[in-house]
Formats: C-alpha cells, structure tokens, sequence
C-alpha cells in the first residue's frame, strides 16, 4: 500500500519517493497544499476503490493517518 500511495504522492509533491516515510508529514514534510489534498484523494479513491468523506479528512496528517484512513473504508465496504 505503500508503494501505491507513494506513485500518488510524487504526482502531487516534488520530492523523490524515497524520502516519503510513514510518518512523513503532508504539509510540513512534502509541502501538500490542502487543494492537492484534495486533488490526491480522489485518485487514492479511485485506485484503493473506497469513498472518501471529506470531514473525515481533518485528523489525517501523516502518510500512515493516509494508509489507516484506506484500510478503515476498505473494511467497511
């Protein structure tokens, strides 16, 4: 999941997917604006086939909340 969420980041950030950790931070760490949020959860929508609810989204902050937050609706479907 990882690997699949790091070929998502780099479209949205530049930085190399090598330097994306678990707990690299969205903003601080990969300078993710909140519209490139946005943007990058409706691929992971699109590609983890989960529905993302936007309100959900304000606790997330860490590429780990990221890879939770997929497992969780990935459970629910």
């Amino acid at each position: 999941m990882l690997a699949k969420l790091k070929e998502i980041l780099v479209k949205y950030v530049d930085i190399d997917p090598s330097e994306i950790k678990k707990d690299s931070r969205l903003g601080e760490d990969l300078g993710l604006t909140s519209f490139a949020l946005m943007s990058m959860m409706g691929e992971v929508e699109d590609v983890f086939d989960i529905t993302i609810v936007e309100e959900e989204l304000t606790g997330i902050t860490t590429v780990d909340d990221i890879m939770k937050y997929i497992r969780k609706k990935q459970k629910e479907n």
